[in-house]
């Protein structure tokens, strides 16, 4: 299959007459007990990329960190187990809530508790919307990825080559040398769509495969991945193509970080300096 360059995208101006409805509602199930950070990241990263609403379903124990940092966002407060995360009899209240989203992202910092594993499983059979599995979803879901055959709805992958590596069974060398083969083998095979993260990030499809050839070395640092995926959950609410909003959203937050590194340098740049490059960014790129 042949190998596409991921191309800058182009948004045109709003709608005088649109509301927030009109650019979707992005429901994200995220963070634990020390990790509320990954819930700040996706769901600043969301609201900056210009969703209508982003749902945020969280552990109570880190609501006041999180939501103190993101006033824009809604909020739904769920019991913290013992061990920091959700609690699995919570799995019929956050399907109720996805009912109406026009994408769900789940992972982020939640953890690989079995109760989060059981509330995945449950969302996988439940979501009809673009689903996003990302970091510890995509951990939960090497234990049984066969599970993925029951999804109903477009799934979205963003594992980097670890990740990758138990997912398949291979080892991490032979992910990276063998990037292409392996996220086009792995997305036909489960029909989903892979955007294995790295140095020229790569999107698989069943029937295509994109490459994206900006970003820098300053984005390799823990946060980066949660910033790409609430990027991913507002471009997949907003946007009906599928592979569009995906190939748009690894360009943008790779552009984002370019400009980041550009101010900050590669070295001292954080996953929050990408995020606040995204106005200057989308400023350019409104047609």
């Amino acid at each position: 299959m042949d190998v596409k360059i991921i191309e800058q995208p182009i948004f045109p101006p709003r709608d005088r007459n649109s509301h927030k409805g009109t650019y979707g509602t992005a429901v994200l199930i995220c963070g634990s007990y020390g990790m509320a950070g990954a819930a700040v990241l996706a769901a600043k990263a969301a609201l900056r990329s210009g969703v209508g609403i982003a749902k945020v379903i969280l552990p109570d124990k880190i609501y006041d960190i999180v939501a103190r940092q993101i006033p824009e966002a809604v909020f739904v407060p769920l019991k913290t187990s013992d061990k920091g995360t959700f609690c699995r009899e919570d799995a019929p209240i956050i399907c109720e809530h996805i009912k109406n989203a026009d994408s769900v992202l789940f992972g982020c910092g939640v953890g690989v508790s079995d109760d989060n594993l059981e509330i995945l499983n449950a969302l996988i059979k439940d979501v009809k919307c673009p689903f996003i599995i990302d970091a510890d979803g995509i951990n939960l879901l090497s234990r049984n990825i066969d599970i993925i055959k029951q999804a109903v709805a477009s799934v979205i992958l963003t594992p980097h080559p670890g990740e990758m590596a138990r997912l398949t069974g291979k080892s991490i060398a032979e992910i990276e040398n063998n990037r292409t083969y392996f996220a086009e083998i792995f997305s036909k095979k489960y029909g989903i769509v892979t955007v294995l993260k790295g140095s020229q990030t790569l999107v698989a499809t069943p029937k295509a495969i994109y490459k994206n050839i900006i970003g820098n070395p300053g984005m390799a640092t823990g946060g980066s991945g949660d910033t790409l995926a609430g990027i991913l959950a507002a471009f997949l609410a907003r946007e009906k193509d599928i592979d569009y909003a995906v190939t748009s959203a690894v360009y943008i937050h790779s552009a984002a970080g370019d400009m980041a590194a550009q101010k900050m340098s590669q070295t001292a740049m954080l996953p929050s300096d990408i995020i606040d490059q995204l106005p200057c960014l989308f400023k350019k790129l409104e047609g």
